[in-house]
């Protein structure tokens, strides 16, 4: 549960200290940047509720975490060789969310190599809870980011 919870609070330190680094080294008044505070969350999709947010970030990791990690990957590991599974982990979890990204890659083979390495579903339900709200605070507190890494997304 340590290492989940460890790994869960990785990307939501990662972006408050991304953001200080931009600011403390003056890139984020670059051109790159301008305009980025001026991102609405709704253009982007995101028109959602606290409530939604909430949903988002709490229910949603969970539900997907045990269906996909708990079920399917969990009985690969019991079969096959855990390095091929947890490539095939990674390379599952984008497809199931429609949504080819690196991010979506990165977070499936974390998932299933924590999976493998602790032997529960918890750490990989944390990790993803911290995805989640990282993307929260990207979107709604730190828009500069959206710059840096829209090629995660």
């Amino acid at each position: 549960m340590a290492i989940g919870i460890l790994f869960g609070a990785l990307p939501v330190m990662v972006v408050v200290l991304l953001d200080g680094l931009l600011i403390k080294t003056g890139l984020s008044q670059s051109e790159l940047f301008a305009g980025a505070d001026l991102r609405a969350p709704e253009e982007m999709g995101f028109n959602i509720s606290f409530a939604e947010n909430i949903f988002a970030t709490l229910i949603v990791p969970f539900i997907d975490q045990i269906f996909v990690m708990g079920l399917i990957v969990n009985n690969l590991l019991m079969k096959e060789n855990p390095g091929r599974v947890i490539i095939s982990g990674g390379l599952l979890y984008p497809l199931f969310h429609f949504r080819p990204s690196i991010g979506n890659l990165f977070l499936g083979m974390l998932s299933a190599g924590l999976l493998k390495v602790t032997g529960s579903i918890i750490a990989p339900i944390l990790v993803h809870i911290g995805f989640a709200i990282a993307e929260i605070l990207i979107v709604f507190n730190y828009p500069r980011l959206i710059s840096i890494l829209v090629f995660f997304v």
